[in-house]
């Protein structure tokens, strides 16, 4: 009897020693188990497969998680990240970030970009086109969320479509004189080399985002991220 009873002793020990040991720490064990399948969303864009995905592969990497990449459109990738089925997007204008959503941004930002008018040589290439009922318009989706204007606003005729590379083979290919796409800047030089006349038309600063039952990560994340920019800068 007096074996049984110290036996028993000992499992309550040790059920409050877990208890309390448990309590102190909540957030890292939530954390721990909420970060093993850690899904980013991607769009399909060159600058971001050559440069922003590996970027914040290696600023996740450095924190201790190892993440998943999986390819989504625009507004596809928006709607999985604040619905939760996604855990963050490698790069996006800052503007999907809303009072009424559960997405937020990981300062700092990765860059600076905007949506550009695109015009195939020879064509009309000004500000007015996008008011001009005889030209259509190739965009990519989000493109009026990210213009800040609604489609009753602009007078030409705009026809969406979810993949950047589609938009500008539709381009090149000569199905549309024009296109507005999002870029930082960094594909200036490919589109002078294809001919291709652009301005730009609003402007925004590129940055990652995470849905918000991740928000304990940021300053861990925001250090690395930072880091990681650091580190491109000193290789450029």
């Amino acid at each position: 009897m007096k074996k049984v009873l110290v036996l028993v002793n000992k499992s309550i020990s040790l059920f409050y020693f877990c208890l309390s040991f448990s309590l102190l720490l909540p957030s890292c064990a939530f954390a721990q188990d909420s970060e093993q399948n850690f899904i980013i969303g991607e769009l399909n864009h060159p600058r971001v497969n050559r440069f922003y995905k590996p970027l914040i592969q290696r600023a996740y990497r450095d924190i201790g998680i190892a993440v998943t990449f999986e390819k989504v459109g625009g507004e596809r990738g928006l709607r999985l990240l604040n619905e939760g089925m996604t855990d963050a997007d490698v790069i996006r204008y800052d503007v999907v970030s809303q009072p009424d959503n559960n997405i937020i941004i990981v300062p700092p930002a990765l860059s600076h970009g905007a949506s550009f008018l695109l015009c195939i040589r020879g064509a009309q290439c000004d500000k007015s086109v996008i008011q001009n009922p005889t030209k259509a318009i190739a965009v990519t989706t989000r493109f009026f969320f990210n213009m800040h204007v609604s489609p009753e606003e602009l007078n030409a005729n705009i026809f969406e479509f979810d993949d950047f590379n589609h938009v500008i083979n539709l381009l090149l290919n000569g199905r549309f004189d024009y296109a507005i796409l999002p870029s930082d800047y960094s594909e200036k030089a490919i589109f002078e080399q294809s001919g291709i006349e652009y301005i730009p038309l609003v402007e925004h600063e590129l940055v990652h985002v995470i849905h918000k039952k991740h928000a304990h990560l940021i300053d861990r994340l925001s250090a690395s991220i930072e880091n990681q920019l650091d580190l491109a800068r000193s290789n450029n």
